[in-house]
Parts: C-alpha cells; sequence; structure tokens
C-alpha cells in the first residue's frame, strides 16, 4: 500500500524481518580463505538458490578448491608419506644387510664343510691306495691269502669313493 503525502513510509523491513535480512545475507559472503578460481566462480553463479550458493563458496573456498585437502595439510601429509618410505627404505637397507651377513655365514660354513669332506676324501684315498700297493705287495711276495682279500677291499672302497666321487659332481 502506497503511502500516502502525510504518512510515513513503511518499510518492507518492518512489515517482514526475514526478508530484510535475506539481501544482506546474500550480499555479506564469507570471508574466503583464497581466491576461487574462475571457472569455479562461473559455475557458482548459475546456482539459483543464494544459501546453497554462499555454503558452496564457503566450502569449496576451506578446501583446495574442491579437489583435495589445503596446502598446510597436504604438506603435512606429504611429509609424512617421506618419513614412512624412508622408514621403509631404511628396513629393507638393513633386510639386504642381514641377507648378506647370513650368506657370508654360510659361505664360510660350506667352505669349512667342504674342506672337512675334501680331508676325509683324501685320508680314505690314501688308505686305500695303501691298501692296494700292500694288497699287491702280499699277493706278489707270495702271502696270497691276506694279499688277496686286502687287494679286493681297497679296489671295492675306491670304487664306491670314485662313484660317490662323480655323482657329486654330476650335481653341480
Amino acid at each position: 500500500m502506497p503511502a500516502g503525502p502525510d504518512e510515513p513510509a513503511v518499510s518492507p523491513a518492518l512489515l517482514m524481518p526475514e526478508a530484510a535480512d535475506q539481501p544482506k545475507a546474500i550480499e555479506k559472503q564469507p570471508e574466503l580463505s583464497r581466491p576461487l578460481p574462475p571457472l569455479i566462480l562461473h559455475a557458482l553463479e548459475k546456482v539459483p538458490d543464494q544459501d546453497a550458493k554462499a555454503i558452496l563458496s564457503m566450502a569449496i573456498s576451506r578446501t583446495t578448491f574442491g579437489f583435495g585437502p589445503d596446502p598446510e595439510t597436504a604438506k603435512v601429509l606429504a611429509q609424512t608419506e617421506m618419513h614412512e618410505e624412508e622408514c621403509r627404505l631404511k628396513g629393507f637397507q638393513a633386510s639386504l644387510q642381514n641377507r648378506e651377513e647370513q650368506n657370508k655365514r654360510d659361505h664360510e660354513f660350506r667352505k669349512k664343510k667342504l674342506n672337512h669332506q675334501t680331508g676325509l676324501t683324501v685320508a680314505v684315498l690314501a688308505v686305500t691306495v695303501g691298501g692296494i700297493g700292500g694288497g699287491l705287495f702280499l699277493s706278489v711276495t707270495g702271502n696270497q691269502a691276506l694279499g688277496n682279500p686286502v687287494l679286493i677291499a681297497s679296489f671295492t672302497v675306491m670304487t664306491t669313493l670314485a662313484g660317490k666321487f662323480l655323482a657329486s659332481r654330476d650335481k653341480d
């Protein structure tokens, strides 16, 4: 209703107080922590509801333009991931060091075992060759009852030893 010349004009804010606050709420947008890119601003302009527009602009401004955490949080996350990777690398290096030390111990053990087996083989071979020589000597000198069994036993041990030696060569 239009006011007459002697009547004071009634503002619409007095008639509907919430309607008067709405344009102020639209005009007063929340403080943005960083400026929004033009592409996002253009998309926000298309939102018809002003309250939704204000909420969206505030939510987008608090993140990295809606696609991840803010820079400080991203920095902390990156440092955490770097620390985790460094710890993993140190653990892997320690594991490799332990394996290398274990391999050295295994190698030393195999060398000692091989040296021991070689010593035993040489001793058995020397006794066998000595038995063959002694058996031949006894057989030639006339004591065939003792020389022949010694000679046969020595040949048997020698052939068994040769078979084991050849079988071990085939494994490698």
